[in-house]
Protein backbone atom coordinates (compact mmCIF):
# COMPACT_ATOMS: atom_id res chain seq x y z
CA UNK A 1 0.00 0.00 0.00
CA UNK A 2 1.45 3.41 -0.93
CA UNK A 3 2.46 5.73 1.91
CA UNK A 4 0.02 8.32 0.50
CA UNK A 5 -2.88 5.93 1.15
CA UNK A 6 -1.72 5.32 4.70
CA UNK A 7 -1.44 9.08 5.24
CA UNK A 8 -5.08 9.45 4.20
CA UNK A 9 -6.10 6.92 6.87
CA UNK A 10 -4.67 9.27 9.48
CA UNK A 11 -5.93 12.47 7.88
CA UNK A 12 -9.54 11.42 7.38
CA UNK A 13 -12.01 11.36 4.49
CA UNK A 14 -11.86 14.51 2.26
CA UNK A 15 -15.60 15.04 1.96
CA UNK A 16 -18.96 14.60 3.65
CA UNK A 17 -18.82 11.07 4.99
CA UNK A 18 -22.12 11.16 6.86
CA UNK A 19 -24.57 10.02 4.13
CA UNK A 20 -22.54 6.86 3.52
CA UNK A 21 -22.60 5.51 7.06
CA UNK A 22 -24.48 2.34 7.94
CA UNK A 23 -26.42 4.27 10.56
CA UNK A 24 -27.75 6.70 7.93
CA UNK A 25 -28.66 3.74 5.74
CA UNK A 26 -30.77 2.30 8.55
CA UNK A 27 -28.64 -0.78 9.07
CA UNK A 28 -28.74 -2.40 12.54
CA UNK A 29 -26.34 -1.19 15.20
CA UNK A 30 -23.52 -3.64 16.01
CA UNK A 31 -23.29 -4.76 19.63
CA UNK A 32 -20.53 -3.09 21.64
CA UNK A 33 -19.79 -6.25 23.63
CA UNK A 34 -18.88 -9.75 22.51
CA UNK A 35 -21.23 -12.65 23.11
CA UNK A 36 -19.78 -15.28 25.42
CA UNK A 37 -20.74 -18.94 25.77
CA UNK A 38 -22.95 -19.82 28.71
CA UNK A 39 -20.25 -22.07 30.19
CA UNK A 40 -17.52 -19.38 30.14
CA UNK A 41 -15.16 -19.47 33.11
CA UNK A 42 -15.44 -16.13 34.90
CA UNK A 43 -13.14 -14.56 37.48
CA UNK A 44 -14.67 -11.68 39.40
CA UNK A 45 -12.13 -8.94 40.02
CA UNK A 46 -12.11 -7.00 43.29
CA UNK A 47 -13.73 -3.56 43.10
CA UNK A 48 -11.30 -1.11 41.51
CA UNK A 49 -11.23 1.15 44.59
CA UNK A 50 -9.95 -1.58 46.93
CA UNK A 51 -6.36 -1.21 45.73
CA UNK A 52 -3.93 0.81 47.80
CA UNK A 53 -2.89 3.35 45.18
CA UNK A 54 -0.83 5.53 47.48
CA UNK A 55 -1.01 9.30 47.36
CA UNK A 56 0.37 9.96 43.89
CA UNK A 57 -1.26 13.04 42.41
CA UNK A 58 -2.21 13.29 38.76
CA UNK A 59 0.49 15.92 38.30
CA UNK A 60 3.12 13.59 39.79
CA UNK A 61 1.94 10.66 37.66
CA UNK A 62 2.25 12.79 34.52
CA UNK A 63 5.65 14.11 35.56
CA UNK A 64 7.15 10.69 36.29
CA UNK A 65 5.50 8.65 33.54
CA UNK A 66 8.13 6.64 31.68
CA UNK A 67 8.30 3.50 29.58
CA UNK A 68 9.78 0.62 31.58
CA UNK A 69 11.33 -2.52 30.10
CA UNK A 70 12.85 -3.96 33.29
CA UNK A 71 10.59 -5.61 35.84
CA UNK A 72 11.30 -7.12 39.24
CA UNK A 73 9.46 -10.39 38.59
CA UNK A 74 7.04 -9.75 41.45
CA UNK A 75 3.42 -10.73 41.03
CA UNK A 76 0.50 -8.35 40.69
CA UNK A 77 -2.41 -8.82 43.06
CA UNK A 78 -5.87 -9.31 41.60
CA UNK A 79 -6.78 -5.97 43.23
CA UNK A 80 -3.99 -4.23 41.33
CA UNK A 81 -4.92 -5.89 38.06
CA UNK A 82 -8.55 -4.92 38.54
CA UNK A 83 -7.54 -1.31 39.19
CA UNK A 84 -5.37 -1.18 36.06
CA UNK A 85 -8.04 -2.68 33.82
CA UNK A 86 -10.74 -0.42 35.24
CA UNK A 87 -8.45 2.56 34.62
CA UNK A 88 -8.17 1.72 30.92
CA UNK A 89 -11.72 0.64 30.01
CA UNK A 90 -13.76 0.46 33.21
CA UNK A 91 -17.39 1.49 33.35
CA UNK A 92 -18.06 4.79 35.12
CA UNK A 93 -21.74 5.02 34.20
CA UNK A 94 -24.01 2.16 33.24
CA UNK A 95 -26.62 2.47 30.50
CA UNK A 96 -30.10 3.28 31.76
CA UNK A 97 -33.61 2.55 30.50
CA UNK A 98 -34.08 6.30 30.14
CA UNK A 99 -31.51 6.38 27.34
CA UNK A 100 -28.32 7.35 29.17
CA UNK A 101 -25.49 5.47 27.49
CA UNK A 102 -22.71 3.58 29.19
CA UNK A 103 -19.52 5.53 29.82
CA UNK A 104 -15.98 4.38 30.50
CA UNK A 105 -12.76 5.78 31.94
CA UNK A 106 -11.35 6.37 28.44
CA UNK A 107 -13.32 8.31 25.81
CA UNK A 108 -14.79 6.66 22.73
CA UNK A 109 -16.21 8.39 19.66
CA UNK A 110 -19.97 8.18 19.82
CA UNK A 111 -19.76 5.68 22.67
CA UNK A 112 -19.04 2.91 20.17
CA UNK A 113 -16.24 1.27 22.23
CA UNK A 114 -14.46 -0.64 19.43
CA UNK A 115 -11.72 -1.99 21.72
CA UNK A 116 -11.63 -5.32 23.53
CA UNK A 117 -9.09 -5.88 26.30
CA UNK A 118 -7.18 -9.14 26.67
CA UNK A 119 -4.98 -10.08 29.62
CA UNK A 120 -2.05 -12.41 29.07
CA UNK A 121 -1.55 -13.35 32.71
CA UNK A 122 1.93 -14.55 33.68
CA UNK A 123 2.18 -13.72 37.38
CA UNK A 124 -1.07 -12.54 38.95
CA UNK A 125 -2.31 -13.77 42.33
CA UNK A 126 -5.60 -15.59 41.91
CA UNK A 127 -5.57 -15.53 38.10
CA UNK A 128 -4.47 -18.66 36.20
CA UNK A 129 -1.55 -18.34 33.83
CA UNK A 130 -3.18 -17.95 30.45
CA UNK A 131 -5.26 -15.68 28.26
CA UNK A 132 -8.29 -13.88 29.60
CA UNK A 133 -10.71 -11.27 28.30
CA UNK A 134 -11.73 -8.28 30.43
CA UNK A 135 -15.46 -7.58 30.64
CA UNK A 136 -15.87 -3.91 31.64
CA UNK A 137 -19.61 -4.09 32.25
CA UNK A 138 -19.19 -6.74 34.98
CA UNK A 139 -15.55 -5.99 35.97
CA UNK A 140 -14.50 -9.59 35.53
CA UNK A 141 -12.16 -11.76 33.52
CA UNK A 142 -13.32 -14.53 31.25
CA UNK A 143 -10.73 -17.27 30.88
CA UNK A 144 -10.20 -18.13 27.21
CA UNK A 145 -7.51 -20.72 27.84
CA UNK A 146 -4.74 -21.61 30.26
CA UNK A 147 -1.29 -21.91 28.74
CA UNK A 148 1.88 -23.02 30.58
CA UNK A 149 3.98 -22.07 27.52
CA UNK A 150 2.56 -18.57 27.31
CA UNK A 151 5.94 -16.86 27.81
CA UNK A 152 7.43 -18.48 24.72
CA UNK A 153 4.38 -17.61 22.64
CA UNK A 154 4.48 -13.96 23.73
CA UNK A 155 8.19 -13.63 22.95
CA UNK A 156 7.68 -15.16 19.52
CA UNK A 157 4.78 -12.82 18.74
CA UNK A 158 6.86 -9.81 19.82
CA UNK A 159 9.91 -10.47 17.61
CA UNK A 160 11.94 -12.12 20.38
CA UNK A 161 11.71 -9.17 22.79
CA UNK A 162 12.25 -11.29 25.89
CA UNK A 163 11.53 -8.51 28.39
CA UNK A 164 7.83 -8.75 27.48
CA UNK A 165 7.55 -12.21 29.10
CA UNK A 166 9.17 -10.94 32.31
CA UNK A 167 6.14 -8.76 32.99
CA UNK A 168 3.39 -9.84 35.35
CA UNK A 169 0.77 -9.33 32.64
CA UNK A 170 0.64 -8.25 29.05
CA UNK A 171 -2.41 -6.16 28.22
CA UNK A 172 -3.49 -6.41 24.59
CA UNK A 173 -6.19 -4.30 22.99
CA UNK A 174 -7.96 -5.57 19.91
CA UNK A 175 -10.08 -3.55 17.49
CA UNK A 176 -13.52 -4.49 16.18
CA UNK A 177 -13.86 -1.92 13.38
CA UNK A 178 -17.54 -2.56 12.57
CA UNK A 179 -18.58 -0.97 15.86
CA UNK A 180 -17.18 2.38 14.79
CA UNK A 181 -17.77 2.02 11.03
CA UNK A 182 -21.53 1.81 11.67
CA UNK A 183 -21.64 5.44 12.85
CA UNK A 184 -18.55 7.07 11.36
CA UNK A 185 -17.80 5.22 8.13
CA UNK A 186 -14.55 6.29 6.51
CA UNK A 187 -13.23 7.96 9.66
CA UNK A 188 -12.94 4.73 11.63
CA UNK A 189 -9.15 4.09 11.23
CA UNK A 190 -7.97 7.23 12.98
CA UNK A 191 -10.74 7.08 15.58
CA UNK A 192 -9.87 3.56 16.70
CA UNK A 193 -6.14 4.30 16.73
CA UNK A 194 -6.76 7.35 18.92
CA UNK A 195 -8.89 5.33 21.33
CA UNK A 196 -6.16 2.73 21.78
CA UNK A 197 -3.87 5.63 22.71
CA UNK A 198 -6.38 6.96 25.23
CA UNK A 199 -6.61 3.56 26.94
CA UNK A 200 -2.86 3.02 27.04
CA UNK A 201 -2.12 6.45 28.48
CA UNK A 202 -4.58 5.68 31.27
CA UNK A 203 -2.65 2.47 31.87
CA UNK A 204 0.65 4.37 32.13
CA UNK A 205 -0.78 6.77 34.70
CA UNK A 206 -2.49 4.03 36.72
CA UNK A 207 0.77 2.06 36.82
CA UNK A 208 2.52 5.07 38.35
CA UNK A 209 0.16 4.98 41.32
CA UNK A 210 0.88 1.34 42.29
CA UNK A 211 4.63 1.16 41.74
CA UNK A 212 4.31 -0.63 38.41
CA UNK A 213 5.51 0.25 34.95
CA UNK A 214 4.63 -0.46 31.35
CA UNK A 215 5.98 0.00 27.85
CA UNK A 216 3.53 0.34 24.96
CA UNK A 217 4.50 -1.70 21.92
CA UNK A 218 3.53 -1.79 18.27
CA UNK A 219 6.46 -4.03 17.42
CA UNK A 220 4.69 -7.37 17.08
CA UNK A 221 3.87 -9.91 14.40
CA UNK A 222 0.23 -9.23 13.56
CA UNK A 223 -0.71 -12.74 12.49
CA UNK A 224 1.02 -14.45 15.41
CA UNK A 225 -0.52 -12.13 17.99
CA UNK A 226 -3.99 -12.52 16.47
CA UNK A 227 -3.62 -16.30 16.59
CA UNK A 228 -2.47 -16.11 20.20
CA UNK A 229 -5.61 -14.16 21.11
CA UNK A 230 -7.82 -16.45 19.05
CA UNK A 231 -9.26 -13.64 16.90
CA UNK A 232 -9.91 -13.85 13.16
CA UNK A 233 -7.61 -11.02 12.05
CA UNK A 234 -10.32 -9.42 9.91
CA UNK A 235 -13.35 -8.51 11.98
CA UNK A 236 -11.18 -8.38 15.10
CA UNK A 237 -7.42 -7.94 15.36
CA UNK A 238 -4.78 -6.84 17.84
CA UNK A 239 -3.96 -3.14 17.68
CA UNK A 240 -1.76 -2.34 20.71
CA UNK A 241 -0.08 -4.11 23.61
CA UNK A 242 1.62 -3.20 26.85
CA UNK A 243 3.53 -5.46 29.26
CA UNK A 244 3.07 -4.45 32.90
CA UNK A 245 5.21 -5.35 35.89
CA UNK A 246 6.48 -4.05 39.19
CA UNK A 247 9.59 -1.87 38.94
CA UNK A 248 12.45 -1.40 41.36
CA UNK A 249 11.94 1.65 43.58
Amino acid sequence: MPISDLRMMLKGYPGDWRPDTDREKGLPEPACTKTLPADAIRIQLPPWDTVSAGTTSLADALMHRRSHRTFTGDTLSSNELGFLLWSTQGVTQKATEEGEQSRRTAPSAGGRYPLETYVLALRVDGVPRGIHQYRPETHELVTLRTDPDLSDAIIEACYQQSFVAKAAVVVVWSALPERTIWKYGYLFPRMIAMEAGHACQNLYLACETIGAGTCALLSYDQMKLDRLLGVDGTHEFAIYLAPVGKIAK
